[in-house]
């Protein structure tokens, strides 16, 4: 039971898919493929990177290249330590069922810290290669926080519907989950025929629900890269690194439903049995992961450089936990056997798990044009594949996860644009990030994701300040249950507002 407890928490958080993306007797690990596939240069580059909307990769000389193309380093003349500050303001505006809902969340955190150790030979050496630069950096490439909460009267069914659905014909000894809370709790009752036979599931429970429910995620994800630059005759420059990823996930559900007063027709119902009846879930995931990536930057004239660089995937090993009570207060009913029900609450044991995920590489390529003293412009693309995900376990089986990994999942492309205006010692900046929707079926929405960025630095010789804000917009369908007619399904417009500031000093 153990094991489907965590299959029914799964499919419950996960965002509103075709059905026949999913292969049947998936868990619900596949979603994983995304959620920890995604890191973000933008969120864990330097403020100055931040404000240029995360375009890095032709452009080098910044604690941010460890991670995104260790050639930029080989574009240091010095050695450098800096440290960026960040606060996250997590908007999300919810609808569902006509009703509109806002909530906010804050976070802060440390999006890059390190330092640069330049071991350059000088710029009168004669030698065609001038030296490089070695860097230990630590950037947040992802952000799990954020707060939902929406609310709605459902007039076409309710959870307890949905557990009806899913029980079936089940015998009560092998109901799992929520089914078998729901048993418990007195919400579904076993049907027999004349011969004893199980033909299915009923409910005392009556009319319509108002439904509710507030989603809390924490965590983050973090790259610790070390990673050197070379220089060679200031026209090609090169680069490794090896990154150690960390990350920590956390998920609190709490789903309602009460005031089953109400039929399709807004008619009081004859028999109030139900106050509410409510769900707390909790999901807990740690990991580790190791990856790679090689770059270079080319210079074939003085005011152009291109740059390319390959990320292999992630290699993580994860080990989670989850648990869920569910709880019902019922408007004091004697059963036919005499029972009284009144308060009713189930707690499932707690699961433990460890499985293994493998996240897409990534190739990335951009150019930067430099207008002398002015400043410059910088554009990039990243290809990607989620479907190239894969899950391994040797305590459940990841097969039809991996096949939904396949069907949900497929080729993304991510673009970023920026640029950077010079006057005297004061940087003004401004860019652009689009981050391509990872799933292949439509399902009526646009998951994609756009940043609009900008930012200003004040730089001298042996001390640099930037700052920079970025506001992200994406939207998400989302689903609190299954069920084969009128899903309810909730709508999520998100919208980000990230405050960063570089404090770096040169040595």
């Amino acid at each position: 039971m153990k094991k489907a407890v965590y299959i029914f928490f799964a499919g419950l958080l996960c965002p509103f898919l075709s059905i026949a993306q999913v292969a049947d007797g998936s868990i619900g690990y596949y979603k994983d493929a995304f959620l920890f596939g995604q890191s973000n240069y933008t969120y864990g580059s330097t403020a100055r990177m931040q404000a240029l909307g995360g375009t890095q990769i032709s452009l080098g000389a910044d604690m941010s290249s460890a991670g995104s193309n260790p050639a930029g380093l080989g574009m240091l003349n010095r050695s450098v330590f800096s440290f960026t500050p960040s606060l996250n303001t997590h908007n999300t505006k919810a609808t569902y069922l006509g009703g509109t809902l806002g909530t906010y969340r804050n976070n802060f955190n440390f999006a890059n810290l390190g330092a640069a150790f330049n071991t350059n030979k000088g710029d009168y050496t004669s030698e065609k290669f001038k030296g490089g630069t070695f860097a230990i950096t630590l950037g947040r490439t992802n952000d799990f926080n954020d707060e939902i909460t929406y609310t709605g009267r459902n007039d076409n069914n309710s959870i307890i519907d949905s557990f009806i659905e899913e029980a079936g014909t089940t015998p009560v000894d092998n109901l799992g989950g929520f089914t078998y809370s729901a048993y418990e709790n007195y919400l579904i009752d076993p049907i027999y025929d004349d011969n004893d036979n199980l033909v299915g599931y009923g409910s005392l429970v009556l009319g319509f629900p108002q439904q509710s429910e507030t989603i809390t995620r924490s965590g983050g994800q973090y790259d610790l890269n070390f990673a050197w630059g070379g220089n060679y005759d200031d026209k090609v420059y090169f680069g490794a690194s090896l990154g150690f990823v960390t990350l920590n996930y956390y998920s609190k559900r709490v789903y309602t439903e009460e005031q089953y007063i109400y039929d399709d027709n807004g008619t009081p119902t004859v028999d109030d049995w139900i106050d509410y009846t409510t769900i707390t879930d909790e999901l807990t995931i740690n990991g580790s992961g190791v990856n790679g990536a090689l770059g270079v930057i080319v210079r074939p004239i003085n005011t152009l450089t291109l740059g390319v660089t390959y990320k292999t995937p992630t290699f993580y090993s994860m080990d989670e936990e989850s648990e869920f009570t569910h709880n019902t207060l019922w408007n004091i009913v004697e059963l036919d056997n005499g029972d009284i029900l009144s308060y009713r609450d189930f707690t499932s044991d707690l699961y433990v798990g460890r499985y293994n995920l493998r996240t897409p590489a990534k190739l990335t390529a951009g150019g930067s044009f430099f207008l002398g003293k002015l400043g410059f412009v910088s554009a990039e693309f990243d290809m990607l594949d989620y479907s190239k995900s894969q899950l391994k376990s040797s305590e459940f089986s990841v097969i039809a996860d991996n096949q939904s990994i396949q069907g949900v999942y497929g080729t993304t492309f991510n673009y970023r644009g920026g640029a950077e205006f010079r006057l005297d010692n004061f940087r003004f900046r401004a860019g652009y990030a689009y981050f391509g929707d990872p799933y292949t079926g439509d399902n009526g929405i646009d998951r994609s994701s756009r940043n609009i960025t900008g930012g200003a630095g004040f730089r001298t010789q042996d001390f640099f300040i930037d700052l920079a804000i970025i506001n992200s917009k994406s939207q998400e369908l989302y689903s609190p249950y299954y069920i084969s007619e009128n899903q309810p399904i909730a709508e999520f417009d998100k919208s980000t507002v990230t405050v960063s500031a570089t404090v770096g000093f040169n040595f």
